[in-house]
């Protein structure tokens, strides 16, 4: 397995990287987990539990782990929540609409458990609804949900400070999202929503740090400008081809691929590679789906 160990703010936030060292995945795919004054955001992948369990022996008594919360149930981000619970008694919080999944678990297609392992394993979350301090007391996040990517997501952000732990609510680039016969279900029109509400969230924050899941940490709120602008311009691109096609010689499967055609030339290899579960076609149908009136669908 592939384990990284980056510090941020003054050696502040300790961010643990972890991927599969699968030789069918050409490159390392992080997730990640923040560490910050004890209180430690997302566990991790199925697939690294041996891992994080050397990383949280290998922690001083005073940076010990003291609770973790759980952003949302996806097994990149909750994996090792059971882990942490029944061995080291860690408390794990979530917000409401992640609580039933968490107790759940979860199995996943093969692609997935390439990347991450092979079943997310159930744990009992707290319900935790507006904020959570860490062991000192120095920090206080405020729990801002952002769906779009998953309903259950919830955005930590500590004002002061002016950090935004964001998971996977946040991405460097959008060309492809979940749909189709996936068990996650991603609506780019409620993702552009969350994004917009995020950067209405985060007013007068200018120096605001955007920390995500395996993707490095974006700067400043203008980030979420580009974004804005980014998913503007794909919705109006996908739409304007859309105008040209006669709607009464084309289903919308061909509708589709005659605008992924037009607009990426080509299905991308993940697309290939999950069977349309994570493809750029999910995303023209998701842009589709969204009236260009910026009405949401």
């Amino acid at each position: 397995m592939v384990v990284k160990v980056d510090y941020h703010c003054n050696n502040e936030i300790l961010e643990w990287q972890w991927s599969s060292d699968s030789e069918l995945m050409t490159d390392p795919f992080f997730t990640s987990c923040y560490l910050v004054d004890g209180l430690l955001i997302d566990s991790g992948a199925p697939g690294g539990v041996d891992d994080l369990r050397e990383f949280v022996n290998s922690l001083n008594p005073e940076d010990m782990i003291e609770k973790c919360f759980i952003t949302h149930a996806h097994e990149d981000h909750a994996g090792g929540a059971h882990l942490l619970n029944t061995e080291f008694g860690i408390p794990i919080y979530s917000g409401e609409k992640a609580i039933n999944l968490l107790k759940s678990g979860n199995t996943y297609p093969d692609y997935r458990q390439m990347a991450w392992g092979p079943k997310l394993l159930p744990v009992n979350a707290i319900f935790i609804e507006e904020f959570i301090i860490t062991k000192s007391k120095k920090y206080k996040f405020e729990l801002f949900p952002m769906s779009g990517h998953a309903p259950e997501l919830i955005t930590l952000i500590e004002r002061k400070q002016q950090w935004a732990f964001v998971a996977d609510a946040v991405q460097p680039k959008y060309k492809m999202i979940f749909g189709g016969h996936s068990d996650i279900q991603e609506d780019i029109s409620l993702i552009f929503q969350a994004l917009q509400e995020l950067y209405d969230f985060t007013e007068g924050m200018n120096d605001l740090l955007i920390f995500s899941a395996g993707n490095g940490v974006f700067h400043s709120r203008e980030f979420l400008i580009e974004k804005l602008r980014e998913i503007k311009k794909m919705h109006q691109q996908v739409h304007e081809v859309y105008k040209t096609l006669p709607k009464n010689k084309y289903s919308k499967k061909q509708i589709i691929r005659k605008i992924l055609k037009q607009v990426y030339g080509k299905e991308s290899f993940v697309g290939q590679m999950t069977r349309g579960a994570l493809s750029r076609k999910n995303l023209i149908s998701s842009l589709l789906d969204w009236p260009i009136d910026g009405k949401l669908a």
